[in-house]
């Protein structure tokens, strides 16, 4: 489990047997936030404003499905590949080095399965990422409730 609110943050690394909260300031803190593969919202939403850019690279097939196969580059200059379904355009998979320094910026394969719609947003349930074929981390969604507040402390030590 980590948080992070901009400028300070904290982790709890169940990896190595951890229980309690370790705070993270400065640049530890700015450390996790730029390792974090998982983002919450699709970096293509207003894409062109924020100086990024998308290139279709053909078609693709990723787990029997037809996809298109695109190149996005943001501002900065990071890279990634990003395959949709050409039936219904769901993210399928996203294929980017990885941001995790234990990973040593190896490619990471992110698919992108178990679609769902939740107040008229569809949104893929289980996310999960693989290194040389190898899982490295999966994301599963229990339950989604969208514009709910969420308190400050929810983010605090």
């Amino acid at each position: 489990a980590q948080s992070f609110d901009g400028q300070t943050g904290w982790k709890i690394d169940a990896f190595k047997g951890q229980t309690n909260k370790t705070m993270l300031n400065g640049q530890d803190a700015l450390a996790m936030m730029n390792e974090a593969d998982v983002e919450l919202e699709s970096p293509f939403i207003n894409y062109l404003q924020k100086g990024h850019v998308a290139l279709l690279q053909g078609v693709d097939t990723v787990e029997g499905a037809a996809c298109f196969k695109v190149l996005f580059t943001r501002r900065n200059g990071d890279s990634a590949t990003y395959y949709f379904k050409q039936n219904n355009f769901e993210l399928v998979k996203k294929q980017a080095p990885s941001k995790n320094t234990e990973l040593e910026k190896n490619i990471l394969d992110t698919y992108y399965r178990d679609y769902r719609t939740v107040e008229r947003i569809t949104i893929p349930f289980i996310q999960e990422s693989k290194n040389n074929n190898q899982p490295v981390l999966t994301i599963t969604i229990k339950k989604i409730s969208i514009n709910r507040p969420i308190a400050d402390a929810e983010f605090k030590p």
